[in-house]
């Protein structure tokens, strides 16, 4: 089925298996109708871009050129997406990659397009019944109830309002409190969504991993980042470094529960595609070196008790990825199924000075009154 939505990268970017060194990642992976070979389970992470070829061309000049990494996971280059006849079309057609490919169990890097794109491919994974979990990092929160098209402005109020899509949770990182109205800001606090504007990300970097953690969906809007890092003056000054989008995109990638990442609003300049091509290099680090914590495990983990207001909470730390869980303990329930979810080490520390952070608070709304 994939052949009809795809066509090769153009010669100059194919030409550069000849040009660069045999550990250059164009000589390493597969690509789509060059290779001969069949898109099967036994793939693990599979890219396209959606955005005009000059673009594509762009990208993948520089992707390719990156070295290898010590990586165990097989990578197909799809190629270029073929939009369709209308938008109606090309959403069809996105719906259907996404579904074949999460149910090869393969990973899906999208690169090109819009905001919008992150409502397309939700709708495709939730029709198996699942619940989404998703992580958008923007410095604008897509809420605008006017609009009726699905664009940068208002993608979140969609997501919001969609009848198609079940959402368990949603967090916005890097949001700039200057460029969003108040209004805007307390509806998502309403909603219990968590939101992690810059200047909380700068505080504490390392509070995002857990966001990203059982995230299933990321979307990654490069116009978040500094407009001198990309090269594009439309957009604020503030925003992510280049490290930084590379840290988040690599947090993306150790999470076991993600499936598919989409880097959006890609910009022309080479400043913009060297950043895109490296922050998809630790993208694949991320899922490289990801590791599943096994909970019946109990040899691989400290266990930490601590009572908040007659909360009972269970802290899990792993001794091997050092990272932290978190279980509500209902003392008059006994239940097969935990309901264990990611947090910090501050969460922890916080619940022993008799605070919930709010991290704990949201996910475990239902339990916590």
């Amino acid at each position: 089925m994939f052949v009809e939505y795809f066509t090769i990268p153009n010669k100059k970017n194919l030409d550069l298996r000849k040009k660069l060194d045999p550990s250059c990642i164009c000589n390493n992976i597969k690509i789509f109708g060059v290779d001969e070979f069949d898109i099967t389970s036994s793939y693990d992470i599979a890219f396209f871009t959606i955005n005009d070829d000059l673009e594509s061309e762009k990208f993948r000049s520089r992707f390719y050129s990156l070295h290898y990494g010590d990586w165990k996971k097989k990578i197909v280059d799809l190629g270029k997406f073929n939009h369709g006849h209308s938008v109606a079309d090309s959403n069809f057609a996105l719906k259907e990659i996404t579904k074949n490919l999460s149910g090869l169990g393969i990973l899906m890097i999208c690169i090109g397009g819009n905001s919008s794109l992150l409502n397309v491919v939700s709708e495709s994974l939730s029709k198996d019944n699942s619940y989404l979990n998703i992580v958008s990092v923007d410095k604008i929160l897509g809420i605008d109830a006017e609009a009726n098209e699905i664009n940068n402005s208002n993608y979140i109020s969609h997501l919001i309002q969609s009848d198609s899509l079940k959402l368990n949770f949603f967090c916005n990182l890097g949001y700039l409190r200057h460029l969003n109205s108040f209004s805007k800001i307390e509806l998502l606090r309403k909603i219990k969504f968590d939101m992690l504007s810059l200047g909380d990300l700068r505080f504490d970097f390392s509070e995002a991993e857990p966001v990203m953690r059982d995230s299933h969906i990321v979307n990654f809007n490069l116009e978040s980042l500094k407009s001198n890092t990309i090269n594009f003056k439309l957009t604020s000054p503030n925003g992510l470094t280049a490290f930084e989008a590379c840290n988040l995109s690599r947090y993306a990638g150790i999470s076991s529960s993600m499936k598919i990442v989409c880097y959006n609003n890609v910009k022309s300049t080479i400043e913009c595609n060297s950043v895109l091509s490296e922050m998809v290099w630790y993208y694949i680090e991320g899922c490289n070196n990801r590791y599943i914590e096994d909970f019946l495990k109990e040899s691989d983990f400290n266990y930490y008790y601590v009572e908040v207001d007659g909360h009972n909470f269970k802290f899990y730390k792993n001794k091997i990825s050092k990272r932290w869980w978190v279980e509500y303990i209902d003392q008059g329930i006994i239940s097969i199924d935990k309901d264990i979810i990611p947090c910090s080490e501050n969460d922890y520390k916080l619940t022993q000075n008799s605070i919930i952070s709010e991290r704990i608070i949201k996910r475990l709304k239902s339990k916590i009154i």
